[in-house]
């Protein structure tokens, strides 16, 4: 049952927690905002779609916010309770630092277990509906995704640039230049205009685009000789208008069809992945061994050859003696070699590729599954570290505190940052790579409870360097009795 002083304890530690988690999201969203607003800010969107697509992007913020609020919350809280000195007054009454951290221990293990669901069902939610308000985006207002002065080839058939828009859906463009995708033997038609409007069509499977005063080229060379392409003049037409449909079908489909996938692992929870990784590892073990056996049936005929008698019987083909061959037979034996190799070195590069790729996007689903549960971990790890830490700083506010805080941040965002771009290259074991914070951080907040526990000073550098000057001074008192006695 809690007593006074846990409540106490509770209620100063959560003050401070709530204030620095609203300050720390509040500022990771803004960075996150910073790098994805250009995306789409001045492309027609208005300005609660775009917050609320960054909304729903950003969550996933709250995966490094919470260990950093619980850790920074930690230090200030009894860092405080020893700048005043309340946790000189609690000791002094037989209460070990452990009893005086076990309430908002339990409590930060309860905020571990919230993080964990949040990451395992609210984070995938809002990552799908971030996904599908883009298509949605894509599908309803094509002029975004047109950048002035970009070609952009999304445009099923077309290459297409302009070099400014305007309205309030960027319907409006000018110098407008539109060449058709084809190949250098059909006919080749670019189209330039000096302005154009975006409307919507009848049909939704095509896209409307008004030109006005503008130059139609066209080159005709389809099934023509090159005698017959010298001859013939180069065709130009002056327009002051022009209508040209589009079709996005293509695009059209594939965002419809886009919006109904579920199975990325970004939209799953812990379970589907689960499910979707055994499923890789046993897709990938069926790959291998048909490659395996494709590869030894090719490889097979090249040493071997199959006994008239018995098909399941082989004979060693025995190796020419080159300096009986002629010559010109030794340099086709030299080419076939060079060209057998050749082939081999081709099959083990695309072979290496493809087993590559499977491997980082198992490993990608890995450390989405792995980091629910590490990151959950941290800030029970941060909460060992920050609380003794506090207890020893003797230090509250936002001075010392937030520069530990920040200093121990870091190093856990290194860490995790350089551990997951290794994973996902293929470097590193995914599950290590998903708990090594943890590895790292976890005997770090142990350490630091016992120290703190049993009052020593970590900061005391004399403490660290006292063991180092009694060794020198063994070393150096018997140097200097055999120089005695020289």
């Amino acid at each position: 049952m809690l007593k006074k002083l846990d409540w106490y304890t509770i209620k100063t530690y959560f003050g401070p927690f709530i204030f620095i988690f609203s300050v720390l999201f509040f500022i990771f969203m803004v960075q996150f905002a910073w790098q994805e607003m250009e995306k789409f800010a001045g492309k027609g969107l208005d300005m609660v779609t775009i917050f609320e697509l960054l909304f729903y992007l950003g969550l996933s913020v709250v995966q490094l916010v919470m260990p950093l609020t619980i850790l920074l919350a930690a230090i200030m809280t009894f860092g405080g309770f020893g700048e005043r000195y309340e946790l000189a007054a609690m000791k002094s009454t037989g209460i070990s630092l452990g009893r005086i951290m076990l309430p908002l221990f339990i409590m930060v293990s309860l905020l571990s277990v919230g993080l964990y669901y949040f990451s395992d069902y609210v984070v995938p939610k809002s990552q799908q509906k971030a996904r599908n308000m883009l298509i949605n985006i894509a599908r309803t207002k094509p002029a975004v995704n047109f950048e002035p002065g970009v070609f952009v080839m999304g445009i099923p058939g077309f290459s297409m640039k302009v070099g400014d828009k305007s309205g309030d859906d960027g319907q409006f463009v000018e110098d407008v230049f539109i060449h058709k995708d084809v190949n250098a033997f059909e006919n080749q038609q670019t189209i330039v205009a000096s302005r154009g409007i975006f409307e919507p069509a009848e049909d939704q499977r095509f896209l409307r685009l008004s030109l006005f005063e503008g130059y139609f080229y066209e080159d005709e060379i389809h099934n023509k000789s090159r005698e017959v392409l010298k001859r013939q003049p180069f065709r130009q037409i002056k327009f002051d208008t022009m209508v040209q449909y589009i079709d996005v079908s293509a695009l059209v489909e594939k965002a419809i069809e886009d919006e109904k996938v579920t199975d990325h692992y970004k939209f799953m929870n812990s379970k589907d992945l689960v499910n979707r990784i055994d499923t890789l590892k046993m897709n990938d073990s069926i790959t291998y061994v048909k490659m395996f056996d494709e590869r030894y049936q090719t490889l097979l005929p090249r040493y071997y050859m199959l006994d008239s008698v018995s098909q399941h019987q082989t004979e060693a083909i025995p190796l020419p003696n080159l300096e009986e061959v002629k010559e010109e037979d030794r340099i086709s034996i030299y080419k076939s070699a060079i060209a057998e190799v050749e082939r081999d070195k081709t099959f083990y590069n695309a072979t290496k590729s493809e087993i590559s790729g499977r491997n980082k996007n198992k490993a990608r689903h890995v450390l989405v599954l792995v980091r629910n549960y590490s990151n959950a971990l941290m800030c029970i790890a941060f909460f060992l570290i920050g609380a003794p830490l506090g207890a020893i700083i003797r230090k509250g506010g936002v001075g010392m505190p937030v520069v530990v805080a920040i200093i121990i941040f870091i190093l856990f965002y290194l860490v995790y940052m350089y551990t997951e771009n290794l994973a996902k290259n293929g470097e590193l074991d995914p599950y290590w790579a998903s708990w090594s914070p943890v590895i790292v951080f976890f005997p770090m907040g142990l350490y630091f409870t016992y120290k703190a526990m049993t009052d020593s000073d970590i900061f005391d550098i004399e403490s660290y360097i006292k063991p180092f000057r009694k060794l020198f001074a063994i070393f150096g008192t018997k140097k200097k009795e055999h120089a005695r006695y020289q």
